[in-house]
């Protein structure tokens, strides 16, 4: 049986709010009992799991809020947006020029056409396929 003092003691300890006095009286107290000594260590490691994991949600939680802020939203829309208009343009002007080029072989115009009709295609697949599993997926608040 232990006393209610060491108990305190103890919480004190594990949870970091001991003063160097009450720490060194604990230890001291529990340097000839190594059962009690053992069921503190395990009671810290258990705290610095549990810090573990609030330490984690706190970030997933700043996470949140940043992915939600509209500027990051506004951001992230606008890049997306100029990169694909960037590569859209300049993917149309080689087609068009390609495909209107009397000097083009027909091998690169045919080519040229499969290649970018593959791609919409493709393209058009995975972006529903995306927009139908955002809708089903579980895993959608896991951020990690």
């Amino acid at each position: 049986m232990m006393d209610t003092h060491y108990e305190m003691l103890m919480v004190k300890v594990t949870d970091h709010t001991a003063t160097p006095t009450e720490r060194e009286e604990l230890m001291t107290w529990l340097s000839d009992k190594p059962e009690l000594r053992l069921e503190l260590e395990k009671h810290q490691a258990l705290k610095a799991v549990t810090d573990g994991w609030m330490s984690r949600l706190e970030a997933d939680l700043f996470e949140d809020s940043h992915r939600k802020a509209t500027s990051t939203r506004l951001f992230n829309t606008l890049g997306v947006c100029l990169i694909v208009g960037g590569v859209l343009t300049m993917l149309g002007f080689t087609f068009f020029h390609t495909l209107t080029d009397p000097n083009a072989p027909l091998a690169i115009q045919i080519g040229l056409t499969g290649f970018g009709a593959g791609t919409a295609i493709l393209l058009f697949a995975v972006i529903r396929w995306r927009l139908q599993a955002n809708k089903t997926d579980r895993y959608t608040e896991v951020i990690r």
